[in-house]
Parts: structure tokens; C-alpha cells; sequence
């Protein structure tokens, strides 16, 4: 087997290859096929084409894409796109990777606009949007529904721009650089304001996983010393931002609810126009996942 492995030629061959090189990893066969199923276009080829040759333009991207990987840069960056609600989405450096269990944001936010009627359409705000995901998504899911989508980091805008452009939804989806909403007077245009803000403790940063810590931004994971910095700076706006009836809605870290169930330092004021305590969604795991608000 030794000498398939230094001298690779078929996909087994290559696969065994890279395997080897990814040893530290904790599953390297999976690692090794799952980067290979991506290559030749198909999550079956690493069974069903083991004998073949990899063919010759194959074998330079292979090798990069091992040996970044061994560097434990995020598979997702390495290969440049992330699935999210069965449809593949584009990211790159200098972005957040979007996560599975952000699905539940987009979860609570169209049974919010389950019903509505395509003579009215729905408006969406989406803040710190990143690659767009989440906004793209719910208007793709919800036809007629119109969005505005707020970044800031110039990477991610990049990005934001080619999903849209992608899914052809620029007609539909606004895309503005800036931060959290300050840009907007304070009058109600939204149905639905959302975000997936930094929310991970400054302090907890370095004990991160590498793939997270030294390939994903800083800025887009720093949610200050107690990880609310960014929802005390959107609910200083957001709840202005609404219709009657409109909802708030925001991903959370684990432990994080108590600080908004309690009424404590994260909660604007009691005179914020809600009609009552947040509702918390919790993900798979059991872990609190997503906080609302209707007003």
C-alpha cells in the first residue's frame, strides 16, 4: 500500500494520499473524501471511480487543497461555497463561514411571514448580513418579499454582492454598507429585523478552534467582553425600525438568554415598544439558539 500512497494515480490512490497528510485531523478518511467528492462533482465518486486515474488537473488542486486543510483552514473556504437550506452558497476569506444551526433564525423568521399576501409584501432588514445568507434565503423562500441587507467589512460585501447576483435577486434585495442600522431614521419600514451578530466573548477567542481563530475574521466573531456589544448597538435602533406587529429576531450564543429574559444590561429600556418577554428558540443540541420579539 506504501507505494500507492507516495506514488498516487488512481482516486483511491489520492485518497489514501491524502489521508495520510491529514492525520492530525480527527476523522482524515472522511476529511480526504469529502474534499475529493467535492472535486470531481459528486459526493459518490470516491466509491464509485476508486480505480479511475484522477485525472492530470485534478492532482495540483488536490494536493492545495490537502495541505491547506492539514493547516486547518475551514473546508468551506477551502472548496469556496457552504450548503444552507439545500441550496450552495459562495464564501471566501475575510468572511464568517455561515453555520447549520443558523437555519433556525431563518426558521422563526418565515413562520413569521407565513400567510402574508403577495398584494403586501413583506420587508426584511437584515444586519451584519455578511455573505447574505439569511436574507437571500427567506426571499427566496418567500416570493414577494423585499430586504435590505447591512454590511460593513468589505470582503464580505464582495461576497454578498456575488450570492445575489447569483440567485438573481437583485431587484428584490438592497444591499448598503454600514453598521447595524444607524444609517436609518427612526421610523417603522420593516416586518421583520434580524440579525446574526459577533456574539463570542473576547475573552474566549484564543481558546477557539484553530479553524475558527486563525482563518475566520475577528470582527465578525468579537462580541465584546460579555458577547453583547452588537445587540446593545442594534437594539439601540431596531425596535424604531418596525411595523405594529413586526418582529425582532437574533441568534444567540449558549447562556445568553438569561441576560434578555432578566431585563438586564443588554435590554434598552421598559419602554421598548414589545408586547412582552422574548420568546428563545433552541437548536438540535438543546442549546438556546434564537431570542425574538414582536411588537
Amino acid at each position: 500500500m506504501a507505494p500507492r500512497r507516495e506514488n498516487p494515480e488512481s482516486v483511491s490512490d489520492w485518497l489514501l494520499w491524502g489521508q495520510d497528510r491529514l492525520e492530525g485531523l480527527d476523522n482524515p478518511a472522511h476529511e480526504s473524501r469529502a474534499l475529493m467528492g467535492v472535486l470531481l462533482c459528486s459526493s459518490t465518486a470516491p466509491w464509485t471511480r476508486g480505480a479511475d486515474p484522477l485525472p492530470l488537473e485534478h492532482r495540483t488542486t488536490f494536493r492545495s487543497w490537502i495541505d491547506r486543510r492539514a493547516k486547518r483552514e475551514p473546508f468551506h473556504l477551502i472548496v469556496g461555497s457552504v450548503p444552507f437550506f439545500g441550496r450552495s452558497f459562495r464564501v471566501g476569506p475575510g468572511v464568517l463561514v455561515p453555520r447549520p444551526e443558523t437555519e433556525h433564525l431563518v426558521l422563526c423568521a418565515l413562520d413569521h411571514l407565513a400567510g402574508r399576501r403577495a398584494e403586501d409584501p413583506a420587508r426584511i432588514l437584515d444586519l451584519g448580513a455578511g455573505t447574505g445568507i439569511i436574507a437571500l434565503t427567506l426571499l427566496l423562500e418567500c416570493p414577494g418579499t423585499l430586504g435590505v441587507a447591512v454590511e460593513r467589512e468589505p470582503a464580505a460585501l464582495g461576497i454578498l454582492l456575488e450570492n445575489r447576483r447569483s440567485f438573481g435577486l437583485e431587484d428584490r434585495l438592497s444591499v448598503i454598507q454600514g453598521s447595524w442600522g444607524e444609517m436609518f431614521a427612526d421610523r417603522p419600514a420593516f416586518d421583520l429585523v434580524l440579525s446574526n451578530p459577533p456574539y463570542i466573548p473576547t475573552g474566549v477567542l484564543p481558546m477557539l478552534e484553530p479553524e475558527v481563530r486563525d482563518h475566520e475574521p475577528v470582527a465578525a466573531l468579537d462580541g465584546g467582553a460579555d458577547g453583547l456589544a452588537c445587540y446593545r448597538k442594534i437594539l439601540s435602533t431596531a425596535p424604531g425600525l418596525l411595523k405594529e406587529g413586526g418582529l425582532l429576531a437574533f441568534e444567540i450564543g449558549e447562556g445568553q438568554a438569561s441576560s434578555f429574559r432578566e431585563g438586564g444590561e443588554a435590554w434598552p429600556s421598559p419602554e421598548t415598544p414589545f408586547s412582552g418577554p422574548p420568546a428563545v428558540m433552541r437548536d438540535v443540541s438543546g442549546r438556546d439558539r434564537v431570542i425574538t420579539w414582536k411588537k
